[in-house]
């Protein structure tokens, strides 16, 4: 077994590190969700999901687009000052954040009427600006070069620390009665946690690197990443302002239970966050070597991120009753959509990674802007008229045209021949349609508990063998 373990590439090691880590950290919060929704109204919910949204569409304004796939070409371009690259992109970000808390100084009344929360929470995304960029970087730079052991470590008892002390903090503010300020507690204390570590790997960057300012790597990083903001923005904002406009629409409590089930429905979105951190630098490395070997592995992970989410949707009912109350139950049925959006975000991610490889990420941007203005039409006019169900709909629909766009630019870009010899168009094709049809399929299963347990039983089968056998691809690269 350890001559096995031994023999195991740094590569496929880092990547299951980087699976388990975030199995853990995702996990941990989804373990909470039955006891905050039982000591948290769903009012007091939707305070903290709308807060999560707004810290999502704003800090990829604040970290000019690095994190979205530039920092990656920046590590491979420069790599042998990784070091001073990072410190000197650091500043970018922190000067970035500090502009924003200017802004917010000078025009604090209409901005906490616009974002519709209060002084403390608005300051406590701003710290979160200025130090979070710094463990992202840092994270980023270590599954770049498959150094596991230490971010798995840091990953894990961060995740770990945030998530007892806030579940203490609402314990003890519900036993005090203070139950209007359960929102506010909980997060302090779980961003508090989290923001305190990035502080400390924020002054070590600094140190590390000595570079506050490089006119190459700026100049090169904000080429990159500047069109990536438009695109990072309206992926925000197709993701997340659902939540903001339920709340705005409807209500704080109908986004808690949107927000609640969202986060549910989104369980198999941390199985592609780790795979796709892997998966990214393995197709610029092998892109131009071993295009075959590349088209192999893309259609494993894509039958095998399809099936988790098929899983999820099929099993929405359980889960529901399991991780939250009553009040929640009526939303079951928004599960589906959202499942099949979530993978819809796979699939428009292996086309943008090539985007990204050829340096045209202005088309990024494009197809996301067009997505996310679809998106809040749509939820403008769908959640007045049927409620905040609508949303998961609207929102499958904007990723399907992001998708679209994707692969269309994709493969005008970098070449239909060269598109379909890497990542194999009619597979992914096949595999999105009948992926998101069982998806589909489960909101007419729920009442037949035989069938659906039956095609649970199945497609979990088929998972098992398929990650037995994807990993064993993935191997055999390596080794080549």
């Amino acid at each position: 077994m350890l001559n096995k373990l031994k023999n195991i590439s740094d590569e496929s090691k880092s990547a299951f590190a980087y699976l388990l880590t975030t199995v853990i950290s995702r996990g941990l919060a989804v373990i909470t969700v039955p006891i905050f929704t039982r000591l948290m109204s769903s009012a007091q919910i939707g305070i903290v999901s709308i807060f999560n949204s707004w810290y999502s569409i704003l800090s990829t304004i604040t970290t000019v687009g690095l994190l979205s796939g530039g920092l990656t070409m920046a590590l491979q371009k420069y790599a042998n000052e990784k070091d001073r690259y990072l410190s000197s992109v650091l500043t970018l970000t922190s000067i970035s954040a500090g502009v924003f808390a200017v802004i917010f100084a000078l025009f604090h009344s209409p901005i906490e009427k616009i974002i519709d929360l209060p002084t403390n929470l608005i300051i406590l995304m701003i710290i979160g600006f200025v130090v979070a960029p710094a463990r992202d970087f840092w994270l980023l730079r270590q599954r770049f070069e498959f150094k596991y052991k230490l971010s798995s470590f840091v990953m894990i008892i961060s995740s770990v620390l945030a998530t007892i002390f806030s579940v203490v903090v609402v314990i003890y503010l519900s036993n005090a009665g203070l139950d209007d300020r359960l929102a506010e507690g909980r997060l302090w204390t779980n961003y508090l946690v989290l923001l305190s570590i990035a502080a400390i790997i924020w002054v070590y960057l600094f140190a590390k690197g000595r570079t506050f300012y490089n006119k190459e790597f700026w100049s090169y990083s904000l080429k990159l990443s500047l069109p990536l903001v438009g695109y990072s923005f309206a992926a925000q904002i197709l993701s997340v302002s659902d939540r903001i406009m339920i709340g705005k629409m409807v209500g704080n409590s109908a986004a808690g239970i949107y927000g609640t089930l969202y986060s549910v429905g989104t369980l198999s979105l941390m199985i592609w966050t780790a795979i796709n951190g892997s998966y990214s630098p393995f197709l610029y490395q092998h892109i131009e070597k071993d295009d075959a070997h590349v088209k192999k592995v893309t259609k494993q992970i894509l039958i095998l991120f399809g099936a988790l989410s098929c899983l999820v949707s099929f099993l929405a009912p359980e889960i529901v009753r399991i991780l939250a109350t009553k009040e929640y139950y009526q939303g079951i049925y928004i599960l589906p959509p959202i499942a099949a959006g979530v993978f819809l975000t796979a699939a428009s991610n292996i086309y943008s990674d090539i985007l990204i490889y050829v340096g045209k990420t202005k088309y990024i941007m494009y197809g996301g802007c067009i997505a996310a203005g679809l998106n809040l039409l749509l939820n403008y006019v769908f959640i007045k008229e049927y409620g905040y169900m609508a949303a998961a709909y609207t929102t499958m629909i904007s990723y399907i045209v992001l998708t679209l766009l994707m692969t269309l630019w994709a493969n005008k870009i970098y070449g239909r021949d060269k598109v379909n010899s890497v990542l194999g168009n009619k597979n992914v094709f096949v595999i999105s349609v009948i992926g998101i049809a069982f998806m589909m399929l489960g909101l007419f299963l729920y009442r037949f508990y035989i069938i659906r347990y039956a095609i649970i039983v199945v497609i979990t089968i088929l998972v098992w063998r398929l990650y037995k056998k994807s990993e064993l691809k993935i191997k055999t690269i390596d080794k080549e």
